[in-house]
């Protein structure tokens, strides 16, 4: 019903909206929203029972972007050791197209004002939230849902209102459809004609001393790469809160060294700088966010 519903909505965005602006409209049907690099809609997951790096590498499970940009994770290649640079695909929206997500996503009714949906928590365990960003049609709203998707939403459970199983039900459809875009927008909804890997213009590091590391217990052994940039791994970025690693953000040339390094590396590879080894964890930055690690880092 859901991806009716929208297939439907952006036939009419399309029967209304002949250009692509994003300025007043006396058209009820238009959503202004921001331009450019600016996330107009994401979806991201946070906390739970998971490690640091985890936490440093998860990426947001969908980012609409001002210029139409859909940027989700890839498919993960099932191989020890995987790749050094994790997976991620874009494609853009049309104008028409970003209208119709907005009116399916503002049309659930559930994003007039940020709210956080925590009743589950009384009865689930070490899972995390997932967090829907909204930036459009004047608004600023965040929802966070913990535990979206681990249980049935359809039952009842002591200390959970009817209203927030419900809005777990719409949650869960929309995160589902948002990760299913494919399949309920029509080609012309979009200005690409397939998704193409992400290669974003700034990378996250992660950097830690690996001298002391134990042989690897697979067999398979550490590869070694000469650490590809000028800077001295031992200071780079600033320390995390752990104190045992590094988090820095490389862009520009260095960003496009790393890449190419990367590129040749996996999940085993230790970068060489003099008489030291060192590990190095990635994860790609999205358009919208700053040069800096978050703080802390980890």
């Amino acid at each position: 019903m859901l991806l009716a519903i929208l297939s439907v909505s952006l036939l009419v965005a399309c029967s209304l909206r002949p250009g692509g602006s994003t300025g007043p409209s006396a058209d009820p049907s238009v959503f202004k929203h921001p331009s450019g690099d600016d996330v107009i809609l994401q979806v991201e997951f946070s906390g739970g029972f998971v490690p640091s790096s985890f936490l440093f590498t998860s990426f947001p499970a969908f980012t609409l972007t001002g210029d139409g940009r859909v940027i989700v994770p890839g498919a993960q290649i099932a191989i020890f050791p995987g790749p050094a640079l994790p997976a991620a695909n874009v494609r853009s929206l049309t104008e028409d197209g970003i209208q119709a997500v907005l009116k399916q996503v503002i049309g659930t009714g559930l994003f007039g004002k940020s709210v956080e949906l925590l009743a589950a928590q009384n009865f689930v365990a070490d899972v995390g939230d997932t967090i829907f960003t909204l930036h459009a049609d004047g608004a600023d709203v965040t929802i966070r849902v913990y535990g979206l998707g681990v249980f049935d939403s359809a039952g009842t459970y002591p200390g959970v209102s009817a209203e927030e199983l419900a809005a777990n039900r719409t949650l869960s459809r929309l995160s589902q459809d948002l990760g299913n875009l494919d399949a309920i927008l029509p080609a012309s909804a979009w200005a690409d004609a397939a998704w193409q890997p992400y290669q974003p213009e700034a990378l996250r590091l992660l950097v830690r001393n690996a001298d002391a590391d134990a042989p690897d217990e697979s067999g398979i052994g550490n590869g070694l790469l000469d650490w590809p940039v000028d800077s001295d791994p031992a200071t780079f970025g600033d320390p995390t809160s752990d104190g045992a690693q590094r988090c820095g953000v490389v862009s520009g040339k260095e960003a496009t060294d790393w890449y190419a390094a990367l590129s040749s590396a996996n999940q085993l590879t230790r970068f060489v700088k003099g008489a030291h080894r060192y590990q190095v964890t990635v994860r790609f930055q999205l358009p919208d966010e700053p040069p800096e690690c978050p703080s802390p880092a980890v």
